[in-house]
């Protein structure tokens, strides 16, 4: 599970992904949320990781934490499908790091 150092090296528009509390990286897909909730110190923060079970999404932002339960997604349709289900407002991109913005 990942460590309360590693969050608190988080800049400002840092963010990352984990599943099954380790650090991941995709090659291709979408990563879309389902939920989330919003932490102000990184034990908050790791509590709410252990909550979703290493499953989820963080960024971490003008001192909060963000940490979205998550998950990988291969098309884009689908994961735009699941998002506007759960009012996100943009998913990921893997391929390029960019966002698709849903409003």
């Amino acid at each position: 599970m990942i460590n309360i150092r590693t969050l608190k090296k988080l800049t400002d528009g840092d963010g990352l992904t984990l599943k099954n509390g380790k650090k991941i990286k995709y090659k291709t897909g979408y990563q879309v949320a389902t939920e989330g909730v919003e932490c102000t110190t990184p034990e908050q923060a790791k509590s709410a990781i252990k909550e979703y079970n290493g499953n989820c999404g963080i960024w971490y932002y003008e001192g909060i934490y963000y940490i979205d339960k998550s998950q990988r997604i291969s098309t884009r349709a689908k994961a735009i499908e699941i998002g506007s289900a759960h009012n996100q407002q943009s998913i990921y991109r893997w391929r390029d790091g960019g966002l698709i913005f849903l409003h």
